[in-house]
């Protein structure tokens, strides 16, 4: 597996090509390769320094499954894999679902926890909203299927649910100190903050963001998904509509973070720490996963530091 390699070692195996580009070479003509090359483990970046047009002919033809050789090598504290040899396979002799880097909390687990959330919800009304969502023929498989982002935090399948479900038991875990906080509101309001993300990305090859998602962002879509299911309940209470829209459309906490409003009920300001606690930690996590012994990471830049791992 990709994840596996280690510097110095050869690898062999397929894998699904996510990006690529051909970069001109700074001191002599000709251009290289680089290949974001993918399978369950995870992502590593490949160049091949050499290619025969064959190679370019086939990326320029949207193919993107191949199987490659190549040597595991360490630079600047990030591993790459050079790639000495690519050969196409036709996308009908893979399931890609092989090749797809899923959440590592099973499905039952999830389902399980998702189950022991939602019987905590006393109110008719959200306990009807979330039953209309999570058991929806499309909608429901999505949330269960969906990544929760393109790179920085659980972005692989079922990812959307892991992190919707650990959002919600980290919101109700902070609003059981609060007495004035609406716990029903909480829960409901963090399992389905992100709902968006079904339409904000594609992941049947890779993820990526669609043209709809690139257009409006997740806390739109998820605001007009809600808006939907809601107007098929039978008199639900406006109020609690506002408030719903509200944690969604205020989980991102501040303009400058693209979000349309900031919180001004006390349990879309829980959700938004919650959503940020559940990202961070994550990628702490992932940082001591991927440097198993090392006293620091290197630079994580969508955090802007250095992480102190022992």
């Amino acid at each position: 597996m990709l994840k596996e390699c280690k510097n110095g070692e050869r690898f062999a195996g397929t894998v699904l090509v996510n990006e690529w580009k051909e970069v001109p070479f700074r001191q002599k003509p000709g251009a290289f390769l680089t290949l974001i090359c993918q399978d369950r483990s995870g992502v590593l970046q490949g160049k091949m320094w050499e290619y025969p047009p064959q190679v370019l002919g086939w990326l320029k033809e949207g193919h993107d499954i191949f199987n490659i050789r190549g040597v595991a090598s360490e630079y600047r504290g990030t591993l790459d894999l050079s790639i000495d040899e690519i050969q196409l396979i036709p996308k009908e002799e893979i399931d890609l679902t092989t090749l797809l880097p899923s959440s590592p909390v099973s499905a039952n687990e999830l389902e399980s926890r998702l189950q022991t959330l939602q019987t905590k919800i006393h109110n008719p009304f959200l306990q009807s909203l979330l039953n209309h969502f999570l058991e929806h023929p499309r909608w429901g498989q999505a949330y269960r299927q969906a990544p929760a982002a393109v790179k920085i935090h659980q972005a692989y399948l079922r990812g959307l649910w892991e992190h919707s479900v650990r959002v919600a038991e980290l919101a109700d875990g902070i609003g059981g100190h609060f007495p004035s906080i609406d716990q029903d509101l909480i829960i409901t309001g963090a399992l389905l903050h992100d709902v968006g993300k079904i339409g904000e990305y594609s992941y049947d090859r890779g993820i990526k963001f669609t043209t709809e998602g690139r257009l409006l962002g997740h806390i739109i879509l998820g605001l007009e998904l809600i808006s939907a299911e809601i107007s098929k309940i039978s008199e639900f209470p406006q109020e609690l509509r506002s408030k719903i829209l509200h944690i969604v459309s205020s989980h991102h906490g501040k303009y400058e973070w693209q979000s349309p409003k900031r919180p001004k009920i006390m349990e879309a300001l829980v959700i938004h720490y919650a959503d940020i606690m559940d990202a961070e930690l994550y990628q702490f996590e992932q940082a001591r996963n991927d440097h198993p012994g090392d006293e620091w990471s290197p630079y994580i830049h969508s955090m802007e530091r250095y992480l102190y791992l022992k």
